[in-house]
């Protein structure tokens, strides 16, 4: 058995103005052998030492490491019904059945605390704000991208005032969000002044940095930029409509740049990719129940891409998954049950391409401006998945009436269940708004597939899709037919912040650090 945690001593406020030296190793090793011989001089050169934190922090969003095997693999894909793992770690009491493991949380919370905000931390104090700010926006919109994140996986935390005091409080998610907004509207104008000033200059002050699918395009920043703008909007629109509404109009509106439509934001990993590694040298993770029967009750053919056969006898050859929650007294009870279909090279997905469809789907949805119907978005959002996927026929599965299956499972039948939802893909105007929320949302987090933390976020919020309650829970706040709704605070941080942690855990979340509180704008 083999599972990765990042052990990283760290004060989650004390942030200090150099980088840590694991922060430092960890860097280097994504630079070839040329760029580790960087001299000082050359940093300054072509503003190099501007650019030079900048991978690192697109890696760790959604870690391109084995790092997010407990970032999120073992937590929100198993709570987005995405992945399982047929590993029974410690003894079957792990997140996965809602218990709070402090070293895995510690994983999650600190992956993008360490790797993204000391890193930002340290532009802003080096004053790159005014000397790049171009590259300055970039750090912003990664920052923001990682730091949503955080905050709907844990709810308060230390944002605005980031690296300001030994202490600080930690910020409402609402205060948050509000800084998300106002530093997305900061990016967008400086890069866009960059382009006005010197539609070259990504291509020599930053493209040798953007290791991702966005090219060191200054414009798909933009229009990243703008699709985070979006999902923020989207993600609050039950708690505050108005802000949600004039933010999402604002993301889509002709001068803002446009949206991610054309390609999503993905990271190759330097190294193997981890899910691979996960999946295949350790024998990890495996299929989720819930995807196999939603793709397989609507004759999905972006099933087969998503996951390989079992080879356990008893699948009989067909794609199975586990359950979540799922009884494994060994390893070997599911090990031979499907594997995501994943190569060695694979990116990493961090925003998918057809997100921003879905988003306006949504929006249209909600009587927001989009700039077209929910019908016609929703659509869109299924054609582009099917066109990133490789998979073909999408205009007969668009028609689709079939709904998902019953869940059997052939080593324990205790785990079946019968088929959650009679949802189809086929749109119909006659529907009411909730089955049309349903379709969009169902669509959608297929197509998000496997990034887990923004699929759990959504199921939060909008309780689609219908997910398998978890077969055995080990968290007495969350009785069985419950889901959880966010992780705890690992001990690193109650201990290093225990006044900041223990305030916003009384103003904020009701006064019990459980997870079964729901996150600001996770309501019915």
């Amino acid at each position: 058995m083999k599972f990765f945690i990042e052990k990283h001593k760290y004060n989650v406020l004390a942030l200090g103005c150099l980088l840590s030296v694991s922060s430092c190793t960890d860097y280097m090793q994504t630079l070839n052998q040329d760029e580790k011989l960087i001299t000082d001089e050359q940093l300054v050169q072509d503003a190099n030492e501007g650019g030079i934190l900048l991978p690192l922090m697109m890696n760790r969003i959604v870690a391109t490491t084995t790092a997010v095997q407990t970032q999120q693999n073992l937590q929100a894909e198993s709570f987005a019904g995405y992945l399982e793992t047929p590993t029974p770690f410690l003894n079957n009491e792990n997140t996965t059945t809602y218990f709070m493991v402090d070293g895995w949380n510690n994983t999650a919370w600190n992956t993008s605390t360490q790797n993204v905000m000391d890193q930002w931390l340290q532009m802003w104090k080096k004053g790159y704000e005014t000397k790049y700010p171009d590259l300055y926006a970039i750090s912003l919109i990664i920052k923001v991208a990682a730091a949503h994140r955080l905050v709907d996986t844990f709810g308060p935390y230390p944002y605005t005032k980031y690296g300001t005091a030994a202490q600080v409080a930690f910020d409402s998610e609402e205060e948050a969000y509000t800084a998300f907004f106002a530093e997305l509207d900061k990016a967008v104008t400086a890069l866009k002044a960059a382009e006005a000033a010197n539609p070259n200059a990504d291509k020599t002050r930053f493209a040798k940095w953007d290791k991702s699918s966005l090219l060191g395009e200054y414009t798909n920043w933009i229009k990243l930029a703008n699709t985070l703008r979006l999902r923020l909007a989207i993600r609050i629109s039950k708690v505050k409509p108005d802000m949600a509404k004039t933010e999402g109009e604002k993301a889509v509106a002709a001068e803002s740049g446009g949206l991610l439509t054309d390609v999503g934001f993905s990271v190759t990993p330097t190294t193997t990719n981890p899910y691979y590694t996960m999946a295949n040298a350790w024998s990890d993770t495996r299929l989720s129940a819930t995807i196999e029967t939603f793709l397989t009750g609507f004759n999905d053919p972006r099933l087969p891409l998503y996951a390989v056969p079992a080879t356990d006898a008893a699948a009989g050859g067909k794609i199975k998954g586990i359950r979540a929650g799922s009884d494994r007294p060994e390893k070997s009870r599911y090990q031979f049950y499907s594997l995501p279909n994943v190569s060695t090279t694979s990116p990493v997905k961090q925003v998918d391409v057809a997100e921003s469809y879905f988003l306006k789907a949504e929006g249209a949805l909600r009587g927001w401006n989009m700039g077209g119907t929910a019908q016609k978005f929703y659509e869109d959002g299924i054609k582009a998945s099917f066109k990133a996927n490789g998979a073909s026929g999408v205009e007969e599965y668009l028609m689709g009436t079939s709904t998902q299956i019953a869940y059997v499972d052939p080593k324990n039948t205790a785990n079946n269940l019968p088929a959650q939802t009679k949802v189809i893909v086929k749109w119909s105007d006659a529907d009411n708004f909730e089955t049309k929320l349903e379709k969009i949302i169902t669509q959608k987090w297929i197509a998000l597939y496997p990034e887990g933390t923004e699929a759990w976020s959504e199921f939060r919020r909008t309780g689609y899709p219908k997910l398998y309650p978890v077969a055995v829970t080990k968290n007495p706040d969350l009785p069985a037919g419950t889901f959880i709704k966010r992780l705890t605070y690992p001990s690193a941080v109650t201990n290093s912040s225990g006044d900041a942690v223990k305030a916003a855990v009384a103003t904020h979340l009701g006064g019990k650090d459980s997870a079964a509180t729901p996150i600001w704008w996770d309501v019915d």
